[in-house]
């Protein structure tokens, strides 16, 4: 039977670098945020919602879309964040589920941060939560994102509290040490749950 994990946490919590060690052990990772940004180049059906939903400000002048400004906008603002949230979800989520229905693999992976407000969490059978502390994961938003720490703050103010996810959560991976410690972590998880 096939075991599917939910991955999530704060954005800068390292969910990435979990991800990719779950790949490395055979797991497929269907990662939320790439279907979103696939969803948003030219001619795909995210990027058509979001340039009729907020206008040619928001895309470059060779016609895609500008990210880092989109961002900053919505995050400053929870009604805006809301409304291109409703235009996008339906859309990642319909391409999660089908590359969850197609996956060959024994474990499937679906890596989102926003996977408790989207209501895919129902559709997994374990959720891994990966904690870090505040000042790291604004470091890790800051240093990945190229955003200043304001717009760091914003994003992940706009992010489920981690006390709530805590509830959820099945598993709870702290990122706050090695590599190694990490991977370890990882391991006993993926082997253990699975009665390997």
């Amino acid at each position: 039977m096939k075991r599917t994990i939910g991955l999530t946490g704060n954005s800068g919590a390292g969910k990435s670098t979990v991800a990719e060690y779950l790949a490395e052990l055979g797991a497929e990772v269907i990662d939320a945020d790439q279907i979103s940004r696939d969803l948003c180049k030219p001619g795909q059906a995210g990027y058509l919602a979001v340039r009729k939903a907020f206008g040619p400000e928001f895309f470059r002048g060779d016609g895609t879309l500008d990210r880092q400004k989109l961002g900053a906008y919505v995050f400053a603002d929870p009604a805006e964040l809301v409304r291109l949230n409703s235009l996008l979800h339906p859309l990642v989520l319909k391409e999660v589920r089908r590359r969850k229905k197609e996956s060959a693999k024994d474990t499937v992976v679906i890596d989102c941060a926003l996977l408790v407000d989207t209501g895919l969490d129902r559709d997994t059978d374990e959720i891994w939560l990966v904690r870090a502390g505040k000042g790291q994961k604004l470091a890790r938003i800051r240093s990945r994102d190229g955003i200043d720490e304001i717009h760091a703050e914003n994003r992940l103010k706009s992010q489920a509290g981690e006390e709530e996810l805590l509830a959820r959560a099945d598993v709870v991976l702290t990122n706050d040490g090695t590599l190694e410690q990490l991977r370890k972590q990882i391991g006993e998880y993926f082997y253990g749950k699975s009665g390997n």
